[in-house]
């Protein structure tokens, strides 16, 4: 199951659980998708430090939920993977398609700074 940790404003941080594998995405996904789907999430953080058995289900979950979130104009960060998920994202390339972030705290001070310059850039232009 998904824990929301945090949401504010456009914001919204859920952890994942300890298994995201081939027996847990059917449950997973729609509870994704909601908290995209929810009025005002423009960034979802997603905290991946609990997980301890990830695979190629969840990795392909992760992308169609990277499509949903681009589709409905929001961000979606990935944060603090742990080692063995890195691997997997180097491995298959993934890492090319998603945001991964060391930690939650640099998700949301990245996604801060660059609301901020994109602010500062609309006053200049």
């Amino acid at each position: 199951m998904v824990t929301v940790q945090l949401r504010h404003n456009d914001v919204t941080v859920a952890r994942l659980p300890d298994v995201v594998a081939f027996d847990t995405i059917t449950e997973l996904r729609p509870q994704l998708l909601a908290l995209l789907e929810e009025s005002g999430c423009r960034h979802l953080v997603l905290d991946m430090s609990s997980i301890d058995y990830f695979d190629s289900s969840g990795l392909a979950m992760l992308l169609g939920v990277r499509h949903r979130s681009q589709a409905a104009g929001a961000a979606l960060t990935l944060a603090a993977p742990p080692s063995f998920i890195s691997r997997m994202l180097d491995i298959t390339q993934a890492i090319t398609l998603l945001t991964v972030a060391p930690s939650v705290h640099e998700a949301l001070r990245t996604r801060h700074r660059t609301r901020r310059d994109d602010a500062q850039g609309a006053e200049q232009g």
